[in-house]
């Protein structure tokens, strides 16, 4: 599934850099809740960050929806990834109303692993939190560089703290919550959707446990 998105979304890019207008017909504007409907959906396959932005942004892509792919089923992985992002998309409208980028989908997938951290979900690979970790650091960026670099450096303090046996799920969970409020604080998109992806996911992670048991 991470490689499906990756492949579409990739190749939206690539022609992003090739079709002059692209970006501004398909991107997120106030257009979008005025009749240009498609943009709320159009706006997670174009990117407003340049090169660098789009290779950032597909690189987590990558890394969050792969480790999320061993906890989610793939209509879970796509409801946290584009529920996520459409939320993160309709508070665009209030707050960047021009711009467009996959990072708010990303969040939803970073959100599910997050949960799953929470729960000490044992099908997740040991080096999960550095990831979540590393997600939040690079949101942070926007916020206040300082704060990104605490994200890394505690990415690297929970690698070295893993490696030693300590368990170190939860602190990633809570640094994922802690950016989700510093940046919704901040109005940035992604802070709400972090938060929108940790709900979705802790949402579904409850449904599983209502199914009922096969006789």
């Amino acid at each position: 599934m991470t490689a499906v998105v990756f492949g579409v979304t990739a190749l939206s890019n690539v022609a992003q850099f090739v079709v002059p207008g692209m970006l501004a017909h398909l991107g997120r504007a106030p257009a979008g809740l005025h009749g240009d409907w498609w943009r709320t959906g159009t706006s997670l396959f174009v990117q407003d960050g340049g090169v660098a932005g789009t290779v950032s942004n597909l690189l987590f892509l990558v890394l969050v929806g792969a480790v999320a792919e061993q906890v989610l089923s793939r209509p879970r992985w796509l409801l946290c990834y584009f529920a996520t992002g459409l939320v993160g998309e309709f508070a665009g409208y209030a707050w960047q109303p021009h711009g467009g980028g996959n990072s708010v989908a990303v969040c939803g997938l970073a959100g599910a692993v997050a949960v799953a951290l929470w729960r000490g979900d044992g099908r997740l690979p040991r080096f999960a939190p550095m990831i979540v970790l590393l997600w939040c650091g690079a949101l942070l960026t926007g916020l206040w560089f300082p704060l990104a670099l605490v994200g890394f450096v505690a990415a690297m303090a929970v690698r070295i703290a893993a490696e030693r046996g300590v368990a170190t799920g939860r602190w990633a969970t809570a640094g994922a919550l802690a950016a989700g409020v510093a940046l919704t604080a901040d109005r940035d998109i992604h802070g709400v959707a972090l938060l929108a992806g940790l709900v979705i996911a802790s949402v579904l992670v409850r449904s599983v446990r209502r199914l009922p048991v096969p006789a």
